[in-house]
């Protein structure tokens, strides 16, 4: 089997009302993403969503085995077309591929930006509607953290919260100030409260706060981050599925201690550290694709954000995955287990 051309479609998919104002204030203006699709000489034909630039892979892929690409992280804008080519031609889900699937559902998270209150409000309720459990929300200066969090527990108490600061909380002593005023409430974890590279300041706010910090894992380095303690959990967010693979297997094994048992307890894992996956999809399609690595990546037990599309009037398939009880069933059907809207992609298709 060969790969015999590269079709691009670039397409703009409208933010639903009423976040098309709010998501322009966050910076969101361009909504544009691109699907991309592999052709075989087979008559097989993979698809991935990927915003990046692909001029210069898919020379190097035409005439080529999509064989010859496994775990080859530099052809990434095009990784997950190639997986669902193989899995297809081998009529298995894509899971199968990348490892030992280690759950059969995937736990998922609400995603949105740094909204105002009221619209966070209404997007928990949404949230809950969809079958949630956790939402996650962009913590920026323009708004005070404490009472978007209200917003969203009054709309919705049952739902778990994570802030993400990306840094912006910047001091300890500020970091400390806004846990406190948002401990009482369902807080799952926070992100990012400090810039990353501040050890020292990690540690200070871990010693005053009993609310778990999750960093992105790579900055700082991940030895650093794990022998210093500076976080309980981590978040995986890279470019191909060679490094996520990496970073997941380091996080398996950021274990304190071992056990006589192989760091196993009574049907519980000791040890490492939870993380959860973010992907750079606009669509369903590069959502399933998380969805199937998050089924091989062992502490992966955190709810992923996989759900940016839901922010959007489409998803872009046929048949979107369904979130149940705040988990998403692996696919089992040959490829990324979801297709591909032609009639919708073609109305949104930028001509």
């Amino acid at each position: 089997m060969k790969i015999v051309k590269v079709e691009t479609i670039d397409f703009d998919v409208p933010w639903r009302e009423p976040l098309k104002k709010p998501m322009e204030w966050c910076g969101e203006q361009g909504r544009r993403g691109r699907i991309h699709k592999v052709y075989t000489d087979e008559g097989i034909v993979g698809i991935c969503d990927n915003p990046m630039d692909i001029s210069r892979i898919v020379p190097r892929i035409i005439g080529r085995d999509p064989l010859d690409f496994i775990l080859d992280d530099s052809v990434w804008p095009l990784q997950e077309a190639i997986y669902d080519i193989i899995a297809q031609k081998l009529d298995v889900p894509i899971y199968k591929l990348l490892g030992n699937k280690c759950r059969d559902k995937v736990p998922v998270c609400y995603w949105v930006h740094h909204f105002p209150p009221e619209v966070l409000a209404e997007e928990a309720e949404l949230a809950v509607e969809g079958g949630f459990k956790v939402i996650k929300f962009k913590s920026r200066p323009y708004y005070d953290t404490a009472e978007q969090v209200k917003a969203i527990a009054d709309a919705a108490p049952e739902l778990s919260i994570i802030p993400d600061a990306n840094g912006s909380w910047w001091l300890p002593s500020k970091a400390i100030q806004i846990i406190r005023k948002i401990e009482r409430h369902n807080i799952l974890c926070v992100e990012s409260p400090l810039p990353q590279a501040d050890v020292t300041g990690y540690l200070n706010l871990r010693k005053r706060v009993d609310v778990p910090v999750a960093i992105h894992m790579g900055t700082p380095d991940p030895i650093t981050a794990i022998s210093s303690g500076m976080c309980d959990y981590f978040v995986i967010e890279e470019p191909g599925i060679k490094k996520t693979l990496q970073y997941a297997a380091i996080a398996e094994h950021a274990s304190a201690y071992q056990t006589s048992s192989g760091n196993y307890g009574r049907g519980f894992r000791i040890g490492g550290r939870p993380v959860w996956l973010e992907g750079f999809g606009r669509t369903a399609i590069a959502e399933a694709f998380q969805v199937h690595l998050a089924a091989v990546v062992e502490m992966a037990t955190l709810p992923s954000p996989f759900f940016i599309h839901r922010l959007r009037e489409h998803s872009l398939v046929e048949d979107p995955l369904e979130v149940k009880d705040g988990m998403v069933e692996v696919p089992e059907k040959p490829g990324l287990g979801v297709t591909l809207d032609e009639k919708a992609l073609e109305k949104y298709r930028i001509k």
